[in-house]
């Protein structure tokens, strides 16, 4: 059995048309992987690079690795990477296991909504629960939940309104007036719930390239659970979730459909990837519009930033797309350059204890946006339960 005591799990871009998972140690040696290609699309319909391989990988305690094959399935294997089950949904970006072993993932679905009596088309971002035998439980719309709250319905609603009318001065056709048939006629039966027997995961890349339509003005990132805050901003069970375009942090309760709590419109930029430390919530802000990548952490209850680091200088760190940053069990940080396909430790006074950049012999070039979504962390009692004769 491995003698480590902690390993780092991510899922290279460059790994499809056989995605794979692995652990590695710090010094990057593997000590766990997992492959397998269910679900994946053909090469030869060259599918673009957000539908390649898995989006992101996520361990349980008994070793079995969720992985979501995007906007297709979310998938359990075992740790020898048989399939265990497969769900069929239109899963993206993030998941988060509860103890009970039922989990949660981030969906998405076509829907119509009206704005200033004005309708559009966007890709709603749902909370989807999946039972331990990989049924889908239940499920609920982000964008009803956000817009329970006035001041995230008013960014919601100008950001749809921004977007349509940047496409409108580019000279682009309104969103329905140059939709091939087909699609509208997938994206009705969709919205209807009826009728509908195609590849949703087709669809839904066909409509991202209609220009205008859809507005993917939500894109949720990430999707934590939380227990109880300290001071009874949120409870225990409640979810803290990340909107990469709106530039915001928000924590919700699915089982009433509310905002606890939300920040990060002023102050962010693309970010992703936040957490609970101690109360406070750490994001990885991409700083997409700084042209710097950095990390911060805020007080929920005075919105005021308690703690930042950036590169020295700044923009020696960026990293644009996806990325993320978590707290350790030795209280240090592992962060994520997905850009870069790498990954370090960081103290919390700012000194790097190590970093690794994943080897292009080893795991090939980067493709196109990004080399990894992110690394995290697998603990020592989790490495034990894979047999040194597993390691490849």
């Amino acid at each position: 059995m491995s003698s480590h005591s902690r390993g780092f799990l991510f899922s290279p871009a460059s790994c499809y048309p056989t995605p794979a998972a692995y652990v590695v140690d710090e010094s990057g040696s593997v000590l766990h992987k997992w492959s397998n290609a269910i679900h994946q699309m053909e090469p030869e319909d060259n599918p673009p690079g957000y539908l390649r391989g898995w989006n992101h990988v996520e361990v349980d305690t008994d070793g079995s690795l969720f992985a979501i094959v995007p906007l297709r399935a979310l998938l359990k294997l075992t740790p020898e990477s048989k399939v265990e089950w497969s769900c069929d949904v239109a899963a993206h970006h993030d998941l988060a296991i509860r103890d009970d072993g039922m989990v949660f993932v981030l969906t998405e679905a076509p829907r119509r909504v009206l704005v200033d009596d004005g309708e559009y088309l966007i890709l709603d971002n749902l909370v989807t629960l999946i039972d331990r035998c990989g049924f889908v439980k239940s499920e609920v719309s982000l964008y009803d939940i956000l817009r329970t709250d006035s001041d995230l319905r008013r960014l919601i609603d100008n950001a749809i309104k921004r977007r349509s009318e940047i496409f409108q001065r580019r000279g682009w056709p309104a969103p329905d007036d140059q939709v091939p048939l087909e699609v509208v006629q997938e994206t009705q039966a969709i919205l209807m719930n009826t009728g509908y027997d195609g590849d949703l995961r087709r669809t839904l890349q066909r409509l991202r390239a209609l220009p205008g339509s859809p507005c993917d003005v939500l894109h949720t990132n990430t999707l934590e659970l939380l227990d109880a805050h300290p001071s009874g901003i949120w409870s225990r069970g409640d979810l803290l979730l990340c909107m990469r375009e709106l530039n915001a942090v928000v924590v919700v309760d699915p089982a009433s459909g509310k905002v606890r709590w939300w920040w990060g419109a002023e102050e962010l930029s693309g970010p992703h990837q936040p957490s609970v430390l101690g109360g406070h919530i750490l994001v990885f802000d991409n700083g997409v519009n700084e042209r710097r990548t950095r990390l911060v952490m805020v007080n929920p209850n005075t919105r005021e930033t308690v703690w930042n680091w950036s590169a020295q200088p700044p923009q020696s760190f960026f990293c644009p797309l996806a990325g993320g940053c978590e707290q350790l069990a030795n209280g240090n940080l592992l962060v994520t350059n997905s850009t870069t396909g790498g990954a370090f430790e960081l103290t919390m006074d700012g000194q790097i204890v190590w970093q690794l950049t994943l080897p292009v012999t080893a795991y090939g070039k980067e493709r196109g946006r990004i080399s990894i979504y992110r690394m995290s962390a697998v603990e020592a009692d989790v490495i034990a339960q894979f047999a040194t004769n597993e390691v490849l």
